[in-house]
This record gives structure tokens, sequence and C-alpha cells, in this order.
């Protein structure tokens, strides 16, 4: 029996499967030594144990097998690590765009006609200001409010002449809802792909990173990037109507961002200072070889690849001291109703001349300066879904950066960077009526209440300039405004005698939450099936007799031309949503009534 080879089931794997087969293999090879299979034996303890082991292992085995794969991951960071790999980042909770409006009193010449141009100023970026909720805004343009586009009206006047003393001028300028932070960072020996943590995972930009001797790292895709193109301002701007040059640069002190639930990290790469072999972009007219006439080259020094080395991945800093700068959202709460930006908490003002003569005119006119949003400011506040993720990551590698069918385009809406703004849904159609390919973009956001609402203007110009680099050349964009239809239903349910009607109707509605709260996508239909589906699987329910759905109206809901006979469809399974517009359960306390019979 011993010499008999014994046969192992590596297919059991739960608790009871491993149970039996331990038992048919103690009854199969020990007959003689082991016979006791009652409940209370010792050797049934042992089994038990032996089971709940093999179970535990076989779950968490097939948990972490699980959480190796985009499609079944479930742990968000695991989710946001894989769908890196295929090309998809983001950064925590993304800045709120808008657009302000300034308004600052210059005092009159003398004849009157106009203000004294040498204290008109230029408000400079980096100016804070603060809401009513206490929302910090950065304004990320310099503001020249001696624009000719400004409007200016004569505020004050002089009693006497009757002439204007002071002039008012309002101009405009781009803000964005975060807050610039410092922090210094200590590095000790040097280390290849060191990894430093800078901060929270609320991080949504880093502006600069230098080390204490001067050197500054720069923020790349990969690490085997080691060209940046940089902004350099066009000195004939006024003429050509270009206000800026990009140029190409090599960095070979450059880094990577990582985020997880735990914060922000600074990733950098395997060289060192030591081991630094450029500085510029080889010039190939150096390196190329004077043929003179002859068709075959008899060195072999000639290496292309020396054209542009990549410093293995970069050069990892050490033994000094780095200055971080980032920007954070100073409260989760970030969208501010119109009007609600009104505070001036720092004020950055040059002007055309800073002299002694006009220090004191120069320090009024500061003091003048005040500050409004005209429309509301929103984006989106919160985190994309794990769902969300995946689905941005299945596009993002389907569009290999470039801005073809329509699911390129939506990959490429959600990878643009979070400090040119976020967007809740997006959907791009094609205009059948076109003939040179005139798309019609739909966008909408999310407010400080996580309700829909209409994206800002700011927003959308910044979509429209991140998809001209990469889309069609004779693609046209049109953007819209997606139309929110905000919808409700009520339900009847029937309870099991046994169960409180009450508990099973609170029971029912916390499930109904929980499989409603992500927001549904634009163009998407509202299956009322799914609302049997949900409360049918709720344990208590014996059937739903009936879910009614109705469009819901009032002053704190949005207006929209539909009815619900325009869209309900004939068999009433669904209510059919236009493609510009997007279904939303509002208040759910309010727009979800259920009765229990």
């Amino acid at each position: 029996m011993s010499n008999k080879k014994r046969l192992i089931n590596y297919t059991n794997k739960d608790f009871n499967s491993i149970k039996s087969d331990l038992e048919e293999h103690a009854r199969r090879y020990y007959p003689d030594s082991y016979r006791d299979f009652s409940e209370n034996s010792f050797g049934s303890f042992m089994l038990d144990a032996v089971s709940h082991v093999g179970d535990m292992l076989s779950f968490y085995l097939d948990y972490q097998v699980n959480e190796s794969f985009l499609e079944t991951a479930v742990e968000y960071d695991n989710v946001r690590k894989l769908s890196r790999n295929q090309g998809y980042s983001f950064a925590g909770r993304p800045p709120a765009y808008g657009e302000a409006a300034f308004y600052i009193i210059i005092p009159a010449n003398t004849s009157g006609l106009g203000p004294i141009n040498s204290l008109i100023p230029i408000l400079q970026q980096g100016s804070e200001f603060t809401s009513d909720s206490g929302v910090t805004f950065v304004l990320i343009e310099d503001v020249d409010f001696a624009n000719p586009r400004n409007e200016i009206v004569a505020s004050r006047f002089n009693e006497a002449t009757g002439k204007p003393s002071s002039y008012a001028i309002r101009a405009f300028g781009r803000v964005r809802s975060s807050v610039l932070f410092r922090t210094t960072v200590d590095i000790g020996e040097f280390t290849r792909f060191r990894r430093v943590r800078i901060g929270a995972s609320s991080i949504n930009e880093i502006k600069s990173v230098i080390d204490s001797e001067g050197h500054e790292y720069y923020q790349v895709e990969q690490l085997s990037q080691d060209v940046v193109y940089i902004n350099t301002t066009n000195p004939t701007a006024a003429s050509d109507g270009v206000p800026q040059i990009i140029k190409p640069k090599i960095v070979p002190r450059r880094f990577i961002v990582e985020q997880d639930a735990d914060g922000t990290y600074l990733q950098f790469g395997y060289g060192s200072d030591e081991e630094l072999a450029t500085t510029d972009i080889t010039d190939p007219s150096q390196v190329a070889l004077k043929m003179s006439g002859r068709n075959y080259i008899t060195d072999n020094a000639f290496d292309p690849t020396k054209l542009l080395d990549t410093n293995t991945l970069g050069v990892a800093p050490a033994n000094t001291t780095l200055t971080v700068l980032f920007f954070e959202n100073s409260s989760d709460t970030i969208n501010v109703a119109a009007g609600s930006l009104n505070t001036v908490s720092y004020n950055r003002m040059t002007f055309p001349a800073e002299n002694s003569t006009t220090a004191n005119l120069q320090t009024s006119v500061r003091s003048t300066l005040e500050v409004s949003n005209l429309r509301a400011i929103a984006g989106d506040t919160s985190l994309p879904s794990s769902e969300e993720v995946r689905y941005r990551s299945y596009g993002m590698q389907a569009a290999q950066m470039r801005a073809v069918t329509r699911n390129d385009y939506e990959a490429m809406i959600y990878m643009m960077p979070s400090n040119f703004g976020s967007i809740k849904r997006a959907s791009i159609v094609n205009d059948p009526s076109s003939s040179n390919r005139r798309l019609s973009l739909y966008l909408i956001s999310e407010d400080e209440n996580k309700h829909l609402t209409q994206s800002s203007q700011t927003l959308k110009e910044n979509v429209k300039t991140w998809l001209n680099k990469n889309k069609m050349l004779n693609d046209n964009i049109d953007i819209y405004d997606a139309v929110i239809i905000n919808v409700g239903f009520s339900y009847e349910i029937v309870v099991h005698p046994t169960r409180d009607k009450i508990e099973v109707l609170n029971e029912v509605n916390d499930k109904l939450r929980e499989e409603l709260a992500d927001k549904m996508y634009i163009g998407e239909p509202f299956y009322i099936t799914k609302i049997y589906n949900i409360i049918n699987k709720v344990d208590g329910v014996v059937d739903t007799t009936k879910v009614i759905a109705r469009l819901t109206e009032g002053e704190n809901y949005n207006s929209s031309s539909v009815t619900i006979h325009q869209v309900k469809s004939k068999d009433g399974t669904f209510l059919r949503a236009p493609r510009n517009s997007i279904y939303e359960i509002k208040n759910f306390n309010s727009d979800v009534i259920g009765r229990a019979i």
C-alpha cells in the first residue's frame, strides 16, 4: 500500500470539499490507524483545522491573482496602478477652473481725460482670492489692466469742475481652486531609483522641484523620456500674435509622480551626477562622417545611438535638500456659486514705473482691488470610481495618444492633466449632416454637492486646446453643455410576513442608494428593469409589484423641455436619453419613494 501512488485532487479549494477529500484520503490509505470519524473526535478537529487553513489559503491566492488583472481587480489602489501601466493616470482631487472679474480704481490725469498710465498695474499670477465658503483660488495668468479690451468707466467726479477724478477698470483672468504649498525634503547618500514622499494624495500638480545646488528636476510621463518642451517668452509677440515659444530641452534630472491612498511620491531614475553623460542634444554634423564621394565607411566609430542619450533613466538626487512647490486644494468642497469669490487674500501687483514719487499712489491703487466671479466655478470634485478608472484605462490604451474614433476622443478628455480642470462625463457624436467631420462634444461637471452642473467656459476652452494636439487635422469640434434631466421613481414591494415592513423598506432604500450612486453617462438610457432587479435581490422582498418613473421638476431642479411620454419606451422598460442628455437622481430622499405591503 505504501508503494502505491497516492492521488491528490487539486481542484478542491473550499472548506467542505477539502474536508471531504481529507476524510476519503484517511479512509483509503489509513484504515487501520484512523477509524473515528465522529464530529466530537480529535481527528475531526484536525480535519476542520486543516480544511479551514486550506480554504483561507485558496481564497487569498485567488484574491491576489484577481488583483493582478485590471478586469478583476477590486482594490482602488490596484486598479489605479494597473491603469497606469496602460497609459492612464490622474492626480488626486483636481482643481476647479473658472474666470474672475477684477476691478481697480486709477486716479485721473490732471486734464481729467483718462487714467494715469503709469499707475495702471499688472496683476500677477500667483495672487490669491477666497470665496465665502473659504475656498482659496489662485490666479494662473497675468492680468494687464492696460489692455485696450478692458472696460474703463469714470467712477468719481470733481464737484467743482465736473471732470472725472478717477476711473474704474474691469479686467478678466483665469483662476484655479488650489493653494501653492512649499515643502523641503532632505536627501542622504545616493540611492538608485530613489522614491520620496512629499505630501498627501490630494496634491494635484507639482510646480517645481529644485535641489540645494540650484538644479531643477522636471516632471515627465515616463523616466525614459529625456526631452521636455518648455515655454519661453516671445520677444516679437506684439507683431506675430504668439505670446510664447516652445523649445525642446534635455532633462537628465527628471521624475515621475506616483499616488496612492497614503500620499504623493516623486520617483527618480537610476543614474547619478557622476554618470551624467550629456547636457545637450548632439549636433549630427559633428558625428556624421564626410565621405568625399565614397559610397562606403571605413571608420566604425560612428554610432547613431549617440545622437541622444537617455542618461540611465534620469539622475537621482543625493546629499542635498529638495525644495518642492505643489498645488493642493484648500477644501474638499472646491466649487463656488456666482458672486461668491469676493475676497482678496494676497495681492501681487507691478506698475510700469516703480519710483518713490508714486509709491503712495501705487499703494492706494493696490488697496482698491476687488474681485468677483460672474459665473459659477465648477469642476469634478470627486475621484473617479474603480469602474470609471477601468473604463478610461481601456479607452486610453486603444487611443494610443491620438484621437480618431469616438472612444479615442473621450479617452483623451479624461486623460487631460488635472491642472487644466476635470469633467465628470463627456460624450462626442458625429454630425451626419456635416461634410467636413464636424463633431459635437457634450460635457458636464459636478458641483460642491455632488450634483451635475454645466462646465465653465474656461474648462471648455482647456478641453478644446487639449484635444487640438491629438485630433485629426480635418476634425472640427463644437463643445456644448449636456442637458441634465432630473428623474425619480416610486416603487411598491411585497414584504415577507416574517419581516418588518419598515426594516425591509430601509434596506431596499440603502441598496438603491448604493447601486445608483455612480453618475450615469451622457446618452445612457434610464432602465426601469434595473430597479426591479436591485429591489428583488434584497432579503425579505417577496416581489416588486410596480416601479413608476417620473421627471422631477421644481425650483431646485434643472429645467428640461422633454416630457416623460416623449422618452418612455413603448413597453415601459426604460427611458430613452437624447444623445445630448444625461439622467440624474438629484435628491434621493425626495425623488425615490417606496411603499411596502
